[in-house]
């Protein structure tokens, strides 16, 4: 497969150099001799305006700007975006995806589009920036200090998306690009050659008429290819365990602590052990359009009226292939526990023990809708004042549907597995061939032994209506003051969660005078399917392909049809209905004087926040029966009783002062100081008031049996704290800078995965009773955050010949932070708590480019450090990893350029672990990207 991949980069090279070199020999002599100066293209015009944006900004702030629409060598803006110093992604199906700045998690950034806030199909309020198209933007900038007339939201940064505006860009273009994509990942699944496509084409233009200047901009792009993924994964939680079996391979016992050993068990060393280990080969797919589109209109000179707006879809879908050990922690014998040593303490990296085995087939099919965007008016009645307000509308909608089968083993199986070798372990089954579908069939099938799932996992609207008003009166340009700014701002955010619409069948009903036995044999003899992918996980373990059935027929033959119909109104504890209510409104001034010889600028305001929540929720009545003689407590749902739904409500109010000031020292050096409060508001569906009733097993009294029911918090707060920022800057000439900055913050009121008793009132047994459920907390202990980031760019336009065709640019920054969050599962008392989310000490990126007047090659690499991302109720990790991407472009014509990528060509996988490194929980193997194409501009 490799093969494959590298003829796939000697092929595109073939394509571009031969033409560098004919259009090197035609060129005729003189023209070359009269040329005395490198002519200014795609990578280092980007750096010159990028450099020249961070120079006249007034706040601290790092970007990437293009004036020419497409130029961005990125498949989307995440991928962009990570090129900024202290940005860093999370990555999904091997593509950038939620950003962190500054180490301070997705979720605590703030992102606008031409100045707007962005909806989400997310649990929480990070943007997947999938859903924006590189070709379709032009501009992308992190606001790391803040100023009052910026949207409030974003302790981290605010990330501005910036689409054109066909006026100011002043000049017509029709550009169109074709790109296929070939990923050596898909290329190993059956059937599928590993190809695709993307293209896009954009019209911008603007014109003088009799009712004044008018410009429009419009672009599409259709993206058709597969997200390719091998993945092994285990259950969420892992279970600390102190004893094992004695009779490995054939014992019944499971994993257990001293108090609880079976007889006959053996006390050792304590261990982590997990209930489900699962290797899963894929098959994808993903369409995703974009329209994007401005109007600008300008009927005089002092006004300005422009409409804008975004429109995207996202169909993926999944066809899953799992072989699953179900019972990971039954029977265990360890071979080899981490000590701390090789491997990480508690680390279980060889051991055996025996589980029935399960083929699980599911299709997954996840559609999103982006709509977006809205009108502006800018009026300049005189000179000194100008008066603008903003209207938008922002929204997203994400479905998805799953449609699982499984075929069981008929006994259990002995088993040894080893991940010593690698992430991806090996595993020894006893006298069982995972490959043989026979060994796959129960004579008697049982509940979940083969089961027909078909559920809604996900019905989720969020939209954003908002209006804003500004005014700026510029004042005496010889006083202390230069203007005044002032506005507001009302939004309206609405998020409905229609979760867990599910209509499963656990066991086969008979039917055509069939028993359920007689259906599952049927379905393993007449279902069989060839193994999907001939190069599982690139050869990592031993595991290579198990034996396989087509997940529609099985369905079809357990249950008669092509799928069960959803319950047509089925609420539930998890759906949600909330409003949440904005006002805010500031003032501003901006200022320059002098300090002796030295310029000194700056703004300084204060912003005033008010804000509203009303959630609608779902309870149900319950019935409890405590635990009696050592019995375990149980709660049921009674049966009969309908969900009832009800309201809280909560808010806040803040003022949020800011001032920045700049002083430039000399012609090149120039130091930036902030000061800002600021505020990060909680995931929105935190504030669900619905309760999932858990019950404690332990538990005598029926307020006790309930303390372990969940529910939301209406009343969060945000995270907030003041912020102090400085960055010392060089600016020797357009194509050299470079910056040192460094931050201080002072947070508090997370309320990450944090947890608090919350008195609440449910129907138990017929009565009121209030209890004490787990919801959501604000953290009340200030925590403290600190960094410092490097950044520079450089271009050797100096040196001669085709060494002045180089240029560099890269950044390094380095974040500590002292917030704790225990794991909240078994295996809390014996791992340190988590730091904040998304939070990498060491982030850092670097580009190396080569151009000239034609042909442009880059090389782009970014690392991060480990990184604390939680999942269902327990801590886990992500390992630090680095990705390597290439890049070439060459101008055949001046209207044609041709384009090659190649992405993550280092084949890096994305590792999870927990509760240690060596505890991995999961593998994701995505292979490199490569793309191939043309662009043309006329």
């Amino acid at each position: 497969m490799k093969s494959q991949f590298y003829r796939g980069l000697l092929l595109s090279a073939a394509i571009i150099l031969p033409a560098q070199a004919w259009a090197q020999t035609e060129a005729p002599q003189a023209e070359s001799a009269a040329v005395d100066e490198i002519v200014v293209t795609s990578a280092r015009a980007t750096q010159r305006s990028s450099i020249e944006t961070k120079r006249t900004a007034s706040v601290i702030v790092d970007g990437i700007v293009n004036d020419e629409i497409g130029a961005l060598p990125d498949n989307s803006v995440a991928d962009t975006l990570e090129r900024i110093t202290g940005v860093t992604a999370d990555r999904f199906k091997g593509n950038a995806n939620e950003l962190s700045v500054r180490g301070l998690g997705p979720t605590l950034s703030f992102s606008t589009f031409n100045g707007r806030e962005v909806s989400t199909a997310g649990p929480d309020r990070s943007v997947a920036f999938q859903q924006f198209p590189s070709e379709l933007v032009n501009g992308v900038l992190v606001y790391k200090s803040q100023q009052a007339d910026f949207l409030e939201g974003g302790l981290a940064g605010v990330i501005e998306l910036k689409s054109i505006r066909p006026i100011d860009y002043g000049r017509r273009r029709i550009q169109m690009e074709v790109r296929g994509a070939y990923l050596p990942k898909d290329d190993d699944i059956r059937g599928r050659n590993g190809l695709g496509y993307r293209g896009n084409i954009s019209y911008t233009d603007s014109w003088d008429t009799k009712l004044g200047e008018m410009g429009v901009s419009i672009g599409y792009q259709r993206l058709d290819q597969a997200t390719p993924e091998d993945y092994y994964i285990t259950n969420s939680a892992f279970v600390p365990c102190t004893t094992y079996a004695a009779a490995p391979g054939t014992s019944t016992a499971n994993c257990s602590n001293a108090a609880t050993a079976p007889t006959g068990s053996t006390i050792g060393p304590r261990y982590f052990a997990t209930s489900a280990r699962t290797f899963q080969a894929k098959v994808t797919d993903e369409v995703r359009k974009a329209v994007m589109g401005t109007f600008q209109w300008k009927p005089t000179p002092n006004l300005d009226i422009s409409l804008d707006g975004q429109y995207s879809t996202r169909n993926s879908g999944e066809r899953r292939n799992q072989l699953a050990i179900t019972e990971g922690l039954r029977g265990i014998q360890p071979l080899l526990v981490g000590d701390g040593g090789d491997y990480s303490n508690g680390a279980l990296m060889r051991y055996s023990g025996n589980s029935n085995l399960e083929i699980q087939l599911e299709n997954r099919q996840r559609n999103e809708k982006y709509i977006g965007g809205g009108g502006a008016v800018t009026w300049t009645p005189t000179e000194r004042l100008t008066v603008s307000g903003d209207l938008s509308y922002s929204q997203s909608h994400r479905t998805e549907l799953q449609k699982a089968t499984n075929m069981r083993s008929a006994n259990r199986v002995a088993y040894t597995l080893d991940a010593t070798g690698d992430e991806v372990p090996s595993v020894t089954f006893t006298n069982f061939d995972v490959s043989d579908p026979s060994n796959f069939l129960i004579a008697t099938p049982t509940n979940n032994s083969n089961y027909a799932r078909y559920r809604q996992v996900t019905d989720r609207f969020d939209k954003i209506g908002a209006v804003r008003a500004d005014v700026t009166y510029e004042l005496a340009e010889d006083g202390f003051f230069q203007s005044i700014k002032f506005g507001g701002r009302l939004s309206d955010h609405r998020r409905t969660q229609d979760a867990n619409n599910n209509a499963d069948v656990n066991l086969p009903v008979a039917y055509d005078g069939r028993t359920p036995a007689q259906l599952v044999a049927a379905a393993n003899a007449n279902c069989r399917t060839p193994f999907v992918n001939s190069n599982f996980m690139d050869g990592k373990g031993n595991v290579r392909s198990w034996a396989l059935f087509d997940n529609d027929c099985l369905f079809r033959t357990y249950t008669g049809r092509d799928s069960n119909p959803l319950p047509s109104n089925a609420p539930g504890p998890e759906d949600s209905n909330i409003r949440e209510r904005i006002s805010t409104a500031y003032v501003m001034t901006n200022f320059r004087t002098q300090l002796g010889d030295t310029p000194v600028s700056g703004n300084a305001g204060v912003r005033y926040v008010r804000t509203r929540v009303l959630s609608k929720g779902f309870r149900g009545e319950v019935t409890v029966t405590p635990s009696t003689g050592g019995s375990a407590a149980i709660v049921i749902r009674t049966p009969g009783t309908p969900l009832e739904e009800i309201e809280g409500t909560g808010g806040y109010e803040y003022f949020l002062p800011s001032a920045n000031v700049a002083f430039d020292l000399s012609d090149v050096m120039k130091l930036r100081l902030a000061a800002y409060k600021g505020l990060s508001r909680s995931g929105i569906e935190d504030f669900n008031v619905g309760i999932t009733p858990v019950a404690d097993a332990n538990g005598t009294t029926v307020e006790s049996v309930l303390v372990n029911s969940t529910t939301g918090n209406p009343n969060l707060k945000p995270i907030r704290g003041w912020n102090l920022d400085a960055s010392l800057e060089f600016y020797v000439n357009r194509d050299t800078s470079f910056a040192v900055a460094t931050y201080y913050k002072w947070l508090t009121g997370a309320a990450f995965d944090a947890r608090e008793p919350l008195p609440t009132t449910i129907i138990a047994n017929g009565q009121p009773v209030t209890f004490n459920a787990i919801a959501p907390a604000n953290d009340p202990n200030t925590r403290e955050l600190y960094g410092i980031e490097f950044s520079g760019n450089h271009a050797f336009t100096y040196l001669p010949g085709l060494l002045s065709g180089f240029g560099v640019s890269g950044s390094l920054a380095i974040t500590e932070a002292d917030f704790e969050f225990a794991d909240p599962s078994t295996v809390g008392p014996y791992v340190d708590p988590a730091n904040l989310i998304g939070l990498s000490k060491y982030t850092g990126n670097g580009s190396v480019f080569w151009e000239n007047d034609k042909l442009s090659l880059r090389a782009s690499y970014r690392y991060r450090s480990n990184y604390f991302k939680p999942n269902s109720g327990s801590n886990r990790s992500v390992k630090g990893s680095g990705f390597l991407n290439l890049s070439a472009t060459y101008d055949l014509t001046k209207q044609v350029q041709l384009k090659l990528q190649a992405l993550n060509v280092t084949n890096t996988r994305d590792i999870m672990f927990k509760p240690g490194e060596d505890s991995i929980t999961e593998v994701s193997d995505n292979g490199p990207q490569i793309y191939f194409g043309v662009r043309m501009r006329f």
